[in-house]
């Protein structure tokens, strides 16, 4: 039976609920929520419990008050990044309803009056912005939950600093209230700002799948959404010195990347199937083998250009080079100088269970 109800508050407050949300709260023993929440329900005449940085203390006092009518105040749809995760997860789901609201970032793409179908939508609480780089790294529409007035600010520092500079920022701060402002402007104009803490940070490309601007240093972004299999042209090589659109495609997916491999590229090249494997290897680590220094600094600048922060570069010939690195998921051998056997030989002892090697050969 259904004793804990999670009832989340849209932008016009206890105006938007329904009535049935309404007659649960007033026949609440214990009413859980942030003061702002609470404050709209003064006339409540059961215990109140206000929901700060206490999550742990909240379960808790849920748990210990099993025979109490609870209800549970929450901002939007409490199931999209809100409480009704970690409660779910620390309490019983049978035990629990949720009734949601209108989320604050449906709202925000409401007030910009773009679709919000097609965006990816992240939470700044609990990730580090490097993280949210990454998601923009290989996408044209971004919301963000943010948790500061400054973080817009951060993120937009670091999205300069990465070389993605051509993202239209939408900040859209206090929402629904008499302070509600909708800002429109450049990622260079938002790192000058500072924000209401209630703030919904938007990112939009304007031109995607193209590639980004300038950025910092003059630097050129790079952001696409192709899986993998980019043209040649991305990358910068010389004599057609590079894995071939068509074949790398294919080879990256027979190398069967996962989120979290490691990734040995020996004969790196121009870097195109390091870069690649890297960007589908998110959370992983690809080690780009070359053992010709001109050809060094062109993975090291296409690394650049493409924005890629798990790819370590080692300048040396295999398998003398290989010692020390961590055991691969997939090795891709695009040159050997005729020393193919014992780079097998290296690389079989090497690998995890059930890894795999790639050779291309003429």
């Amino acid at each position: 039976m259904e004793w804990i109800h999670i009832i989340g508050i849209g932008i016009n407050g206890k105006d938007d609920l329904l009535n049935k949300a309404l007659e649960i709260i007033k026949n609440s023993d214990i009413l859980f929520g942030g003061e702002r929440h609470l404050s709209y329900f003064s006339d409540f005449k059961g215990e109140r419990f206000v929901i700060k940085s206490n999550l742990k203390e909240v379960v808790q006092h849920i748990k210990e008050n099993r025979n109490k009518k609870i209800t549970v105040l929450a901002s939007g749809d409490p199931n999209f990044y809100g409480i009704a995760d970690y409660l779910i997860k620390n309490l019983k789901k049978d035990d629990i309803e949720i009734i949601p609201n209108i989320s604050s970032m449906q709202w925000a793409f409401a007030k910009i009056k773009e679709p919000w179908h097609d965006a990816v939508i992240v939470s700044s609480h609990g990730r580090d912005i490097e993280g949210i780089v990454e998601v923009a790294r290989h996408n044209n529409k971004i919301g963000v939950f943010t948790s500061t007035g400054d973080e817009p600010k951060k993120i937009a520092e670091a999205l300069l600093k990465d070389g993605l500079a051509d993202f239209n920022a939408y900040i859209c701060e206090d929402i629904g209230s008499s302070m509600e402002k909708i800002t429109t402007c450049s990622l260079n104009e938002v790192r000058q700002k500072t924000f209401s803490p209630l703030n919904i940070m938007i990112l939009i490309l304007p031109t995607p799948l193209t590639g980004g601007g300038k950025g910092e240093g003059g630097e050129k972004g790079f952001q696409i959404n192709a899986i993998f299999g980019f043209p040649d042209d991305s990358f910068i090589h010389s004599a057609g010195m590079i894995t071939k659109e068509e074949i790398r495609a294919i080879s990256l997916s027979k190398m069967r990347i996962r989120e979290n491999s490691v990734i040995w590229d020996i004969g790196s090249g121009s870097g195109s199937i390091a870069i690649e494997a890297g960007r589908l290897a998110k959370m992983g680590k690809v080690y780009a083998i070359e053992k010709k220094h001109d050809r060094i600094k062109q993975i090291n600048e296409n690394i650049k250009k493409i924005s890629m922060k798990n790819i370590e570069v080692i300048e040396g010939e295999a398998p003398d080079c290989l010692k020390g690195l961590t055991e691969p998921d997939a090795v891709f051998i695009g040159g050997s100088s005729g020393r193919l056997k014992t780079i097998l030989e290296v690389c079989s002892k090497s690998m995890k269970n059930k890894g795999r090697i790639i050779i291309n050969a003429i």
